[in-house]
């Protein structure tokens, strides 16, 4: 569990007050929290959350807990996971390049755990089969109307409705999203499949990255940068 993590935050901020590559890092995730706690989302996107080696050897002497304080800031998304049930973070920014990619078109959200991204985005439906409550979280907090439903269950019930389907964050191992793609493949359906992830590492199946065609729209990504050492895209899949 992460304890004392904003507090360990703010003694940080008075320790480094004068390194701004420290300081900024540390302002912009007690701000996001602040965003959080609210059932809202940073404005822009959070900075890299590491230090660069040049960073680290430049500062070490003035700063010899640098290291320390680096691990302190990529504790930053377990942190959210433990406190709020949000495994992808994002900004407004990002939430208005997908709204302009979807215009007005009908939405379906896979995986959508608390739906803080359904929250943002128009006309949707938001499912999640909430089986990760007691795991990582005590119990979920949505921050829009889920309606509990398994992932593929969810593609069956909803995807003669939709334009568009997301599927978010969805746990590595769990091969569901290549069922989902199969699924897709055999009913013919031709729209738009928005698969968001971290290709080969911490979500989807090793299947599914085997089997999906990918494609990087500079839209979906220019506001979508790495926080972490997790370095999740927006897909689309063809």
């Amino acid at each position: 569990m992460i304890k004392n993590y904003i507090n360990d935050l703010q003694k940080y901020l008075n320790e480094y007050k004068d390194l701004p590559i420290a300081k900024n890092k540390i302002e912009m995730l007690l701000e996001a929290d602040q965003n959080l706690q609210k059932q809202e989302i940073p404005f822009i996107k959070l900075p890299q959350l590491e230090f660069t080696e040049k960073e680290i050897l430049a500062n070490l002497v003035a700063y010899p807990n640098i290291m320390e304080l680096e691990s302190r800031l990529l504790d930053f998304r377990e942190y959210v996971i433990e406190n709020y049930g949000i495994w992808h973070l994002y900004s407004q920014k990002w939430i208005e390049s997908l709204n302009k990619f979807i215009g007005d078109k009908k939405v379906l959200i896979l995986m959508a755990g608390n739906a803080s991204l359904g929250k943002f985005l128009k006309n949707t439906i938001i499912t999640d089969n909430l089986d990760w409550k007691g795991q990582d979280v005590s119990c979920p907090k949505p921050w829009q109307k889920v309606e509990k439903l398994d992932a593929l269950a969810a593609v069956k019930k909803y995807a003669d409705e939709v334009d568009f389907i997301v599927l978010e964050w969805c746990p590595d191992g769990y091969e569901v999203d290549n069922e989902i793609l199969m699924y897709l493949r055999k009913i013919n359906w031709h729209k738009n499949f928005i698969v968001i992830g971290e290709k080969n590492g911490a979500t989807n199946s090793k299947i599914f990255w085997e089997n999906a065609s990918l494609k990087e729209d500079p839209l979906l990504n220019i506001d979508h940068g790495k926080l972490d050492f997790i370095d999740d895209k927006v897909y689309l899949v063809e």
